[in-house]
């Protein structure tokens, strides 16, 4: 009877010259007999003069050999590569010789087998009269297989942008119908707005004013996640954007994540634009549902524009954080009051935030016009953005 979490490996009723039993997990042991069992079928249906079976092929893709059996064939490791490794992994130090008289594997097979191991960073030998494998750590040969993996993503990422870049080029010389694709429908627009913001690398620029295609309410975690990776998001948001009590809540969560937020009293469009190389922008003002993806053109590059002329003109939403000076001199419900000014709330969405009366805010708003010498609640909110105050 096998034990439960190793067995004696005795293939063919041999022992090692050194007379010990060598020791294999459950695992090893399954994966070694399937791949003896995978061979005995090759060799059958070689001699038959039939194909030669999928199920265990050692030149089969390793993606599409992923088993529980083999959880590192997700990395490139082969099932046979990975019952050698868990091999050594129980019989540390063996040589070649004691490997080869326990396996069914042609010694070239073998000998190829340990190279395939070596060059992946999963074994060593020692230089000895007659070397000896040793097994490297589980967990530092994963880790090192999966920033090789990573690696190998980022320049496939590269490459698709490189051609993709070839191809609109192309599409731009022959059929330039395509430099404008029409989204319509609400589902297909929300889809497009989440894609657009994934295929992100350096920067997303945004103008956020309703109607929305998606829940104001909820936050955009395509965002976060992105700004997570190392995306830059600079995001102008409107006054009724921000009148929503939720999605000024989301602001103020996401510009502790790094997204940059200002206000802008007065808009021209809904917009998001990625890497400056495509937008997304409704069609009508009154209708999300219905949008326009815009490439590379001349159309983008006025866009662009439009977008980087609002940022200037934008007010800042909490100040600038890189000054180091913000709210010297303003009490902490004085601060958030400021806020809510700048964002263009009148009296009652103000009071909706703050829990405060009407009249109390009023009253406040009063006493913030008089210190920072502004004319309406707008222009206080600016003034004390512009003095680092928000």
């Amino acid at each position: 009877m096998r034990e439960d979490h190793a067995r004696t490996w005795k293939m063919c009723g041999r022992r090692s010259r050194r007379g010990k039993n060598l020791r294999v997990s459950d695992t090893g042991w399954a994966l070694l007999r399937r791949g003896q069992m995978a061979r005995a079928a090759s060799d059958r249906a070689q001699r038959l003069g039939g194909p030669m079976p999928l199920l265990d092929n050692p030149s089969m893709s390793p993606a599409s050999a992923a088993t529980d059996e083999n959880p590192f064939a997700a990395l490139g490791i082969t099932t046979l590569q990975q019952s050698l490794y868990s091999a050594l992994l129980h019989n540390p130090g063996t040589t070649f010789g004691e490997l080869a008289a326990l396996s069914d594997e042609p010694r070239p097979r073998l000998a190829g087998l340990l190279k395939e191991l070596e060059a992946l960073g999963m074994i060593g030998i020692d230089a000895s009269t007659d070397p000896k494998y040793f097994p490297y750590p589980p967990d530092a040969v994963v880790e090192t297989l999966i920033r090789q993996r990573e690696t190998e993503f980022i320049r496939a990422r590269i490459e698709a942008k490189r051609l993709s870049g070839d191809l609109l080029a192309a599409e731009q010389r022959t059929n330039p119908q395509k430099l404008v694709e029409i989204i319509d429908g609400m589902e297909a627009v929300v889809q497009r707005y989440e894609q657009v913001q994934r295929s992100a690398v350096k920067h997303v620029k945004a103008i956020d004013k309703p109607p929305y295609a998606v829940d104001p309410k909820a936050p955009n975690e395509v965002e976060r996640e992105q700004i997570g990776h190392g995306v830059e998001y600079r995001v102008i948001f409107t006054p009724d954007a921000l009148a929503i009590p939720e999605k000024l809540e989301m602001a103020r969560q996401d510009a502790v994540l790094g997204e940059r937020a200002r206000v802008l009293e007065s808009a021209p469009t809904k917009l998001i634009i990625v890497d400056d190389e495509m937008a997304l922008m409704p069609l009508r003002g009154d209708d999300p549902g219905i949008s326009a993806l815009i490439r590379p053109s001349t159309l983008l590059d006025i866009l662009i524009s439009v977008f980087n002329t609002c940022w200037e003109q934008a007010t800042p939403l909490q100040g600038d954080n890189e000054t180091g000076d913000v709210w010297p001199r303003l009490s902490e419900a004085d601060r958030h009051l400021l806020t809510l000014l700048a964002a263009g709330l009148k009296d009652e969405a103000v009071a909706r935030h703050t829990g405060m009366g009407a009249r109390t805010v009023s009253r406040h708003v009063a006493r913030l016009l008089r210190t920072l010498n502004a004319r309406t609640r707008f222009q206080a909110g600016v003034h004390a953005a512009r003095r680092d105050l928000v």
